[in-house]
Formats: structure tokens, sequence, C-alpha cells
């Protein structure tokens, strides 16, 4: 490949620089404004206060980076409208931002800056902006601010800028974590040697990640990934670094946004965490990439365009320009969390799980409800902690419980809240009341639900069958477990299980459920049923 001139590659960072500082200071304060009081009439001035100056310019041509957008544009919306209701709100208001955001994907296929409301409907009233769709997200804000920067501009070949903007923004969000783990040792490799990755996986089970598996299957499958453990996580830090040097040569970038692709899908194998969302972006990315005319792109390729996208992964992991998450720790076998179960009006019981909890899968698949309980919480999501000698002492501590006691007592920290408490009983009794009154659980009738777009947390088993909604429900449990895994013996053992709330239900009636202030008072003053722990396997 013949180099182009070095005018070419000023004229590049020249605009790189431009678009990261619209980026920066125009395009994201104003989505994030918007979003935060997401009315048509704000999103509809800012659209045309932006827009009416270039009204009378030419757009710049993105090229095949048109059907990349559109199809970014259209994974979300597909997300965003199919998404369930919270029904402890009204209904309409929720159905009609479903509507606007498609109306206004579509528009954005003709106009881009009709992304702009579409962002703010997306990122507001739907509640759009979370970590699984950060990525895109960001990658749909960095094409208006070079749209902007184009228009503005009217540079003959801006689009040459958009692959580096474009692809920065993509692999950032794996050179910040290579940087995390690289800083939680004493030394950058420490984590690669020493992280027992395969614990994550046990994690995950314990947590509700294909618990449709035997216990058994489980542990020969831990027993034989514990030997990768250190080709794995040299390999994990090899993929997120690679970033650092994609922009050398096209071929190379391809390579790199493929192999972040087939990261995340190891990702979800072993973890349950399905980061679909950046699994089709960087896939499709890469065909786009893949794609480009030969000389056109030359100047976003070479040594000097891995200088430019150097700087802007500094100013990335910086937090200086966006902010990926950090996404670095050690794993624990230790896991303690609060779990929800239903009786039905028939007397069955049945597990509530994440997926149910739509529009808050993430958040019920993660750490919610530790306000609900007293005892010490000595790590975050998935047993993950920050410190090498506590996952040690957890391991040692699964067949002790005065060790698991003093750790608790030591390195735990209770998050008890009763105001938080208060909201999350009165937004489930709501929901439930709703639900049992024959309120639309989401925009899908029952028979078109596989066509829902995936959660993000798939935490959908545990010991019990899955509630869908097959009938009306009388009473919510809640529970706080401790589970482990034993290394040295490949046993899931149940160490603590406590009813920290029960939430009894009116009986059914015709009307619309409503939560009237003599319930929600006679269960905000409900005490607590503690449970005696129970020291037995887990089934």
């Amino acid at each position: 490949m013949e180099l182009p001139s070095l005018p070419a590659y000023v004229t590049t960072v020249v605009i790189v620089a431009i678009v990261v500082f619209c980026y920066r200071f125009a395009v994201s304060p104003t989505v994030r404004a918007l979003s935060s009081r997401p009315t048509v009439w704000r999103a509809t001035l800012a659209t045309a206060v932006a827009s009416a100056p270039l009204a009378f310019l030419p757009a710049p041509d993105p090229g095949p980076f048109r059907w990349f957008i559109v199809f970014v544009t259209a994974l979300l919306t597909w997300q965003g409208t199919t998404s369930d209701y919270d029904v402890t709100h009204p209904i309409g208001p929720q159905r009609s931002a479903k509507v606007a955001l498609l109306l206004l994907a579509v528009a954005s296929c003709f106009w881009a800056p009709a992304l702009l409301p579409w962002l703010a409907v997306y990122c507001g009233r739907l509640r759009g902006w979370k970590h699984h769709a950060m990525m895109p997200l960001r990658l749909l804000k960095a094409y208006l601010a070079w749209f902007f920067v184009g228009t503005a501009l009217s540079t003959p070949e801006p689009s040459t800028g958009l692959v580096l903007v474009l692809g920065c923004v993509s692999l950032s969000h794996y050179v910040k974590p290579a940087w995390s783990k690289a800083r939680l040792g004493p030394r950058p490799w420490s984590w690669a040697w020493h992280n027992r990755t395969h614990y994550l996986t046990a994690s995950a089970y314990s947590w509700g990640w294909a618990r449709f598996l035997p216990a058994e299957t489980v542990t020969g499958i831990l027993r034989r990934a514990r030997a990768v453990d250190r080709p794995l996580n040299i390999l994990t830090v090899l993929v997120e670094s690679a970033g650092l040097v994609a922009f050398h040569d096209r071929s190379l970038l391809v390579a790199v946004l493929v192999a972040t692709a087939v990261f995340n899908l190891t990702v979800v194998l072993a973890s349950g965490i399905f980061f679909w969302e950046n699994i089709c972006t960087n896939a499709a990315l890469a065909l786009t990439v893949a794609l480009l005319p030969d000389q056109e792109y030359d100047a976003a390729f070479g040594w000097p365009a891995v200088v430019i996208a150097l700087s802007i992964f500094i100013l990335s992991t910086a937090d200086l320009l966006w902010q990926p998450w950090h996404l670095g720790w050690w794993d624990s076998p230790f896991t303690a969390r609060v779990n929800w179960q239903v009786e039905t009006a028939s007397g069955a019981t049945l597990g509530l799980y994440n997926d149910f909890m739509c529009p808050y899968e993430r958040e019920f698949g993660r750490v919610l409800g530790y306000f609900l309980t007293s005892e010490p919480i000595l790590h975050g999501h998935l047993g993950i902690v920050w410190d090498p000698e506590l996952r040690d002492r957890l391991v040692r501590a699964a067949g002790d419980p005065a060790e698991l006691h003093h750790l608790k007592q030591i390195h735990g920290r209770a998050q008890t809240n009763a105001e938080q408490a208060r909201e999350h009983i009165a937004f489930l009794t709501t929901m439930f009341i709703r639900l049992n009154s024959g309120t639309p659980k989401g925009p899908l009738p029952r028979w078109l639900r596989r066509l829902k777009a995936p959660g993000g947390q798939l935490y959908q088993w545990g010991d019990l069958p899955p509630y869908r909604g097959e009938e009306p429900v009388r009473r919510i449990t809640i529970r706080y477990q401790e589970r482990c895994y034993r290394p040295e013996t490949g046993d899931f053992v149940l160490l603590a299980d406590e009813v920290v709330q029960e939430i009894h239900l009116p009986p059914q009636r015709p009307t619309t459920g409503v939560l009237h202030a003599q319930s929600f008072h006679r269960l905000r003053d409900q005490p607590r049923n503690r449970a005696e722990p129970l020291h037995r396997r887990a089934p």
C-alpha cells in the first residue's frame, strides 16, 4: 500500500480533532440535556437550531458507513421499541415514545440530524443509556458530530476521518479495560498471570446463568477450564489492547474488530453477560471497513494513524472524551445476592428472574436488593473483588463459617437503606397489582414475544421454575442467599438462605390496580421475616 502524502494525514488529523471536540463539547452535552427532560418541543428546537445553518450546505458523503449507521440505529431501535413497559407508570406516554423512536429512526436514514431527537428519546424516555448500549450509542453520537463538522467544513473527503473516529470509539471500550487490568496488581501482568478466571463461570452459575445444566456437568467444565486460565487471560489482554496498533493496516483493524466480537461471544458463554449490541456493532463495523475502497481511505491507516488513535485512547482512558467502564477485577467463587420469588393464585411457587423484570432486567440481574439486608457485602456483581488476598481468603472460608463471618465484618459493608426498601416494595406492589388486573407487560402480544430484543444479563434460571405471567401473583418473597464454589471438591454450596421481605398482595379486583396509601403503609411497616441460614448443598 502506497502511503498518502503528509498533507493528507494533516487533513485527517484536523478533521478528527474537530470531530472529537464537537463530540465532547457540543453533541454529547446536548444529548445529555435533552435526555434529562426529553420533551418533543425541546428535541425539535435543538434539532432545528443545529441543522438550520447547514440546510443550504452539501451534506458529506459517508460512503459505506451510511449503511453501518442505519444498521446500528435499527439495532437499538429494535431494542427500544420491543422492551417492556414500566407498568408502574402510565402506558400511553411509553407507547408514544416507542412510536416516536421508530419514526425518528426512519427519518435519520434520510437526514442525519434526526439522530439528535432519536438519541433524546432512546436515552431519556426509554432509559436506553445503559452499559451494554453505550458503545453503539457513542458511535451514533460520533457520526452525528462528524456530519456537522463535514457539512460545515465542506471538505472533499471528510469520511477518511470517520474511519478513525468510529474505530477509536469502538476500540476504546476495550483498551481501557486492558489498562485497568494492568493496574490491578503490583506488576502489569499480575492479573493475566494470577486471576482464576474460571471462578467467573462458577459465580455466574451460582448467580443464575445456565442453571439448566446439572451441577456435576458444570463442575467438570470448571475443572478443565482452570487449566487454561493463564492462556485465556493473556489472550484477553492481547485482544483488549490490540486497538493500540489496529490502525496500522486495514486488515489488522478488521481482524481486531472481529476478535472483539468473538471475545464478547466468549464472555456470554462464560458468564451470561451478553453484549449483543457490541457483538453486532463490531461485526458490522469490521465488514464496513473491509468493503472500503482501496485508495480513498489510505490516510486512515499507517503509523501516523496509529499515533492519532493512540492520542484518542489516552484521552478516553483518562475520561476526558467519553468514559468507557474500567472492567478490571479479580474473580472469586463466593456470591451473595438477593433473589425474588412469587406465589401464584393457584399456590405455585416460581422464581422471579431478571428477564421478566424488563425494562429493568439489568438492575435485577446485577446487585439490586442489597439495601434490603443488613448482611455486610464483600463483593460486586458475580462475586468480583479488587483484592487478590481477599479472593484467596474467600476460597479458604467456604467451609469455615467463622472465617467467613470474620471477613464480612472486616471487609464487608452493609448497604441497608430503609427509604430504598420502601420504594422497592412500593414498586413491586404496584407492578404486580397492575399486572394482576390485566395491564399489558410489553408492546408485543404473547405470540410475538420471541421477537423481543434480548437482554444483557442472562440470569433467567434458579432453584425454581421461572414465572412468565401465566396467572396472578398473591405473594412476593425476597430472599438473601450466599453461595460458594469449592474448587477442592467441586461442590456448589448454599451457605445462607434467609427471607428478608414478604409482600402480600391484595386479592385480585376487576378494576385497575392502584397502590392505596393504607396498603403502602401496611407493607412499609411490616417486619422482616428472617429464617435461620440453611447450611446445605445447593440443589
